[in-house]
């Protein structure tokens, strides 16, 4: 898990988001709140949603392009898992949910703050293969 975190809040907008996909090498930033509260994530093809095109009529569907802020264009509906979670659960929801990357967050009743991103190469980094084991 990485504790290092970028962050967008939900009026970050759309133009500063696409830089930070350009600079960073993430596929997903976690939107939260003054207080460190997940509200949301947002991924590059959430971003990319912005230009896609209306099969019938060939143009960009205006409610996605003129989104200003993350939070016209961010999943309310986030997938998440606690830091003690066993490796195994985070394992199985990930390649469930097909994700590459999860909010890691303590729960305070109905309040989930961030406090880690736990991602595909954190997962691998954790899993020992032993060779010695297969013989």
């Amino acid at each position: 898990m990485s504790t290092r975190l970028e962050t967008v809040g939900p009026r970050t907008s759309v133009r500063a988001l696409q830089r930070l996909f350009a600079s960073h090498g993430f596929n997903a930033f976690p939107v939260v709140d003054d207080a460190g509260r997940l509200l949301g994530i947002v991924t590059k093809l959430d971003l990319l949603r912005i230009f896609r095109h209306d099969r019938a009529r060939r143009r960009p569907r205006l409610s996605e392009l003129f989104a200003e802020y993350v939070e016209d264009i961010m999943r309310r509906r986030v997938i998440t898992v606690g830091p003690r979670d066993a490796l195994a659960t985070v394992v199985d929801l990930m390649l469930s949910s097909r994700l590459r990357s999860l909010p890691v967050v303590e729960r305070h009743g109905r309040t989930a703050v961030l406090v880690g991103m736990v991602s595909r190469g954190d997962l691998m980094g954790a899993l020992i293969l032993d060779d010695d084991h297969d013989r």
